[in-house]
């Protein structure tokens, strides 16, 4: 059996490392000269958007055979709105370096790879690799094959700037910004990469483009952190976001964000993507049906994501509102303590008033 896996990001990495498991050597073809992004990123898996499977690291361990070391365990997150602010504390789940840092998510599972080639500064076209492989899986992070086979569903784009800021920071925390005057609709985070560095970023999810950095500057001076000095900034391509009709057409499979696998609330899609490229392994090599495989975790993003969709309708003094309930003694505990997937429950009743209001 001959499988490609075009894309060495978390998805074809995963999939790679489960076709090796299975007694398969597929090929990978990435199109870069190195595996990760040029840009250094943290990513962030809550257990709260995990209820179901409990601690996000020893499931990505004991259901996909993937031991991830974190970079931190997330044990603060800070909510700030324009006049309210609240912190959670607790065993909220990890922090994992992305890019480039040597112990990033990808430079983590290429060292599990042990006999897989990677074929570098190889640009493909699944169209080709289609005729001469028996299955090719799509793991760009791009929405373009999606596209190209009449599968893709857009819902927005999300524009991203920012830096890495030297300052005094608590390793293990975050804090995120919701203020309508710099993020619209969007948020900007602060993140530690250790207790000297750390991500400043804004995610905007409908300003120009070109207006993107003025309103970073207006964040910063809002949020009294305009004495951070920063070692680079840099905008990120602009990138779209959307969900897939099918995960599988013909031989082509569709992981990761290349199959819309990235929640839209936050952006989280690092453990979607692992999954969903394990599951593609499993689905060619053992004959399992793939979508009935990776539709679950497609309806897990969308849950989260009808959150995003909501905070389409709200100003600040919603953003105030929310960030006070979600601060309330009672709603702590129920939303973070009791193991209930507030997430997914959540989620469904917004996505049918979502339904309602369009």
């Amino acid at each position: 059996m001959k499988i490609a896996i075009i894309g060495a990001g978390p998805s074809g990495l995963a999939c790679a490392i489960e076709c090796e498991r299975l007694g398969i050597i597929p090929d990978i073809f990435e199109r870069d000269k190195s595996i990760g992004w040029i840009w250094p990123s943290i990513t962030v898996d809550l257990n709260i958007f995990d209820q179901d499977t409990g601690d996000v690291n020893n499931y990505l361990y004991k259901k996909l055979g993937i031991n991830l070391l974190p970079l931190h365990k997330c044990h603060s997150i800070t909510l700030k709105s324009p006049n309210k602010e609240t912190t959670v504390k607790g065993e909220l789940g990890y922090f994992y370096a992305r890019g480039k840092d040597p112990s990033s998510i990808e430079n983590q599972l290429i060292k599990k790879l042990e006999k897989t080639p990677i074929h570098y500064n190889s640009p493909s076209d699944y169209k080709e690799l289609s005729k001469k492989y028996d299955y090719v899986v799509v793991a760009t992070g791009m929405d373009t094959t999606a596209k190209e086979l009449d599968v893709w569903e857009q819902t927005g784009f999300v524009h991203m700037y920012g830096g890495l800021a030297l300052g005094k920071f608590t390793k293990g925390t975050s804090t995120l910004y919701f203020n309508t005057e710099y993020t619209g609709t969007g948020y900007a985070r602060v993140t530690p990469y250790n207790s000297t560095q750390a991500l400043v970023k804004l995610y905007h999810f409908s300003c120009d483009q070109s207006n993107i950095d003025s309103l970073f500057t207006r964040f910063l001076e809002m949020e009294n952190l305009a004495h951070l000095q920063f070692l680079f900034k840099l905008t990120p391509p602009m990138f779209s976001i959307g969900k897939v009709k099918k995960f599988k057409v013909n031989n082509v499979l569709l992981t990761g964000r290349a199959a819309g696998l990235t929640e839209r609330l936050v952006g989280v899609g690092a453990s979607f993507a692992i999954a969903s490229g394990v599951y593609a392994a499993r689905a060619i090599i053992k004959g399992k049906e793939y979508e009935s495989l990776v539709k679950p975790l497609q309806d897990h993003v969308e849950n989260i994501s009808a959150f995003r969709d909501t905070m389409k309708n709200i100003d600040n003094e919603g953003f105030d509102r929310i960030v006070a309930t979600l601060g309330t003694p009672g709603i702590k505990q129920a939303v973070y303590n009791t193991g209930v997937n507030f997430a997914d429950i959540g989620g469904v009743v917004l996505k049918n008033i979502n339904k309602l209001l369009r």
